[in-house]
């Protein structure tokens, strides 16, 4: 009943997201980009009510797209690229946090703040492949980890 109360509140709440009846991509931003990066991260939420895998992410802005898990392992942070990852049904999965990243890369212009950039998901879903297409918002890149209110994190000098 809580996960049907979150559909319809997520539906409600966020008029961005792209709903179908068994997906549902909501808060989808990006960084501005810098003079130099070929590579950036999308950020969002991806909530599935059926077993479903995602099998890539792109955008037309990009060369290609990958899903990439971060761990850290024997003391040191580690990163591989998954061909496709699992979504149990019911799940919500956040990108962008906990390990979970999904990148555009070789980006072919630079991301400005207020840019829209057009973002694929290619989703296999009760065997059938599907394309989300969603926009992601450019925000503005935040310089200072001060916000973070942790006295143990500092701005480089």
């Amino acid at each position: 009943m809580r996960r049907i109360l979150f559909l319809i509140l997520s539906l409600l709440v966020a008029p961005q997201a792209y709903a179908a009846s068994d997906v549902l991509v909501d808060k989808v931003w990006m960084r501005e980009s810098v003079p130099g990066q070929t590579a950036a991260t999308v950020q969002l939420n991806l909530y599935v009510t059926r077993d479903a895998t995602l099998l890539g992410v792109s955008s037309p802005l990009a060369a290609s797209g990958e899903i990439r898990h971060v761990m850290k392992r024997s003391g040191k942070m580690q990163q591989r690229t998954l061909r496709d990852l699992k979504l149990a049904g019911h799940s919500n999965t956040l990108f962008g946090e906990r390990g979970l990243y999904l990148m555009l890369v070789g980006l072919n212009q630079p991301l400005n703040v207020g840019d829209k950039v057009p973002v694929t998901l290619s989703l296999k879903i009760g065997g059938k492949t599907r394309d989300i297409e969603v926009q992601a918002a450019v925000r503005a890149l935040e310089l200072s980890y001060k916000h973070y209110n942790d006295p143990a994190v500092m701005d480089h000098q």
